[in-house]
């Protein structure tokens, strides 16, 4: 069963969701927002950082992991299809599941940026999303060579059922970019302890 993106058991209808998201059109008016300069200042858009690691290998590894979708998979969001590359215009189901609850959050991915010092992707809310609005991860590798990651967020309920539940869905939002930067920082660690020892092998 599934109302209003929250459901009991099991999730059936899968392939008819993602067929219905990828011919909806975003919930908001402020596209691309989160990765316009100009527009970061307004009240309602919220940034949290944090440095990742040191250098072009850092850099890459925090690429990779926005690029597979470490950061949400870190707060147990199963990404449907799983192997969806991030890719402007693509459609992606972002389930959400505590005990026999699951939250459906349809995203279309309406920006990226791909540049030598900086990769950075935003995805806004379709309709059956809990929320409406649109959120940006950001990795960029500073003058001093620190990588930073950047996850931003504008955003609030977008649906009857969101609303009901706006305190829960507030401590959601303070919650979640702290778990995506540790997400990336993890991912950068883990590549970083992995290459002395593959350059051991023969």
């Amino acid at each position: 069963m599934n109302i209003g993106g929250l459901g009991v058991g099991r999730l059936y209808d899968r392939d008819r969701l993602l067929r219905r998201a990828r011919e909806a059109t975003p919930t908001y008016d402020h596209v691309g927002s989160t990765l316009d300069p100009l527009r970061w200042s307004a009240p309602d858009v919220h940034s949290h950082h944090l440095s990742v690691g040191r250098g072009a290998q850092a850099f890459a590894a925090a690429r990779t992991a926005l690029r597979t979708w470490v950061p949400q998979r870190a707060i147990g969001a199963d990404v449907m299809p799983p192997a969806q590359p991030v890719a402007l215009d693509e459609t992606v189901l972002l389930v959400l599941r505590r005990g026999p609850l699951y939250v459906v959050a349809p995203d279309r991915i309406v920006a990226v940026v791909d540049e030598p010092g900086r990769f950075a992707f935003a995805y806004g809310t379709l309709p059956g999303h809990p929320e409406r609005g649109e959120e940006s991860f950001t990795v960029e590798r500073q003058l001093d060579d620190t990588v930073q990651a950047t996850i931003r967020l504008q955003a609030g309920p977008g649906t009857i059922t969101a609303q009901a539940a706006a305190p829960i869905v507030s401590r959601l939002q303070a919650v979640a970019p702290r778990r995506y930067l540790q997400a990336i920082a993890d991912h950068v660690e883990a590549e970083a302890a992995r290459r002395p020892r593959e350059r051991r092998e023969p």
